[in-house]
């Protein structure tokens, strides 16, 4: 069992379908009854861990299989920096392609529990994705509000689920248009008995319990211990937050002995969070977004402060990376290790390779670079990666005389 504790003042709220404390607004925590994490490997996707995520029968479970992605060790990249234990948490094979997909199942379950008939979100693509998709499994109506300059090749996949996709204007690069569309959704959803899941802890604290799922299945991966750092690329903060939180669970139930310090890494066009690290302040919305990494381009993050808190925790820091330095380590992992992913993804190992260089990191450290996305969710930048690229036509007989590089 699982009840609902206020980040801020320590309150206890008895109305589990709450999405904030009723006494100051703050951030709501799912705690549970028991500190063990006993496995349950009868029920689906990432609900084996059913007892330390909120559910109350499981009969609600919504899965498609979601989880279990491959930690990879690093086959050429690590060595390359002289960092021989790097890993890659490959999240894009997610049956939609990212990680939400680990947030839509806990969702949607929760969203089945309440009797809830539809969900609203706001989405560059990947949320929207996983959303859609287990909506449409779970039978149930789904509104996405998605940013102006999403990229179409996302768009697509969420409309092919068959829920209603709209785009806002200015959403995205406006502070004010972002803060506007989230309380919109919340009074949306409030006036029709909806659920409003939105990726952030601030927003959706049920659902967000999925995303911590990594830390666990790392910690299980490398066999009882946690790495020594973990890099996760931020837009919103919730991801971080989450597995964050994961691994504090699994240490105590006594599965791991130490925890990782936390790296938040962002675009430098897009990057309140670092700016606040590196002012040692709270979070302040930015005026505009310069980059184009979509999936972590917030100028109000709406868990950015959690994040920092985290950084704070752990011992780790936060950074920033050009997108021009992405997309070259998005074709790097590509190249390199065989890893197509996105550039929000991407963004995690070019952070990890300026830590190694500048001299951040140890070569006898652990370090783990989660990869959120599957490179097709953004077609415009694997188009980028291969426009340079020539494609000879040449006849069939020229095959015989073609020679080895």
């Amino acid at each position: 069992m699982f009840h609902l504790k206020c980040m801020t003042c320590g309150r206890t709220c008895s109305d589990l379908s709450v999405a904030n404390c009723p006494h100051d607004g703050g951030v709501l925590d799912v705690r549970y009854e028991s500190l063990d994490i006993p496995l349950r490997p009868q029920l689906p996707g990432i609900w084996c861990y059913a007892t330390h995520l909120p559910l109350t029968d499981a009969k609600y479970i919504v899965s498609l299989g979601e989880g279990d992605t491959p930690l990879l060790p690093s086959a050429r990249l690590g060595a390359d920096i002289t960092l021989p234990e790097l890993y890659f948490k490959n999240e894009g094979l997610n049956p939609t392609g990212s990680y939400k997909d680990r947030i839509a199942s806990v969702g949607i379950t929760y969203l089945r529990q309440l009797g809830r008939r539809a969900w609203a979100a706001t989405s560059s693509g990947n949320a929207g994705a996983s959303l859609a998709a287990y909506g449409a499994r779970a039978a149930v109506d789904g509104y996405l509000f998605t940013l102006e300059r999403a990229p179409r090749a996302k768009i697509a996949q969420i409309m092919s689920y068959g829920p209603r996709v709209m785009s806002v204007k200015r959403l995205g690069y406006d502070p004010a248009a972002e803060r506007a569309t989230w309380s919109n959704i919340a009074a949306l959803c409030d006036a029709n008995d909806w659920l409003m899941l939105i990726t952030a802890r601030s927003n959706s604290p049920h659902a967000m319990e999925g995303a911590k799922t990594i830390a666990y299945e790392i910690c299980q991966q490398l066999h009882g211990e946690a790495p020594d750092v973990v890099y996760v690329p931020v837009g919103g903060g919730g991801l971080l937050s989450s597995i964050w939180k994961g691994f504090k669970e699994w240490r105590r139930a006594g599965r791991i002995a130490s925890l990782p310090r936390m790296v938040s890494v962002q675009p430098l066009g897009c990057d309140p969070v670092t700016q606040a690290w590196q002012a040692g302040r709270p979070i302040k919305p930015l005026d505009d977004c310069t980059s184009a990494v979509s999936g972590i381009i917030l100028t109000s993050p709406p868990d950015g402060d959690l994040v920092l808190q985290d950084l704070r925790e752990s011992d780790g820091w936060a950074l920033s990376i050009p997108d021009e330095v992405t997309y070259q380590a998005q074709s790097e992992l590509a190249s390199g290790e065989g890893l197509f992913v996105e550039p929000a993804a991407a963004i995690v190992w070019a952070a990890i390779k300026a830590d190694r260089r500048n001299g951040r990191l140890n070569a006898d450290e652990k370090v783990v670079g989660i990869l959120t996305g599957i490179g097709f969710k953004d077609s415009a930048a694997l188009q980028r990666m291969t426009d340079d690229r020539p494609l000879p036509l040449i006849e069939a007989n020229d095959i015989l005389h073609i020679k080895p590089d």
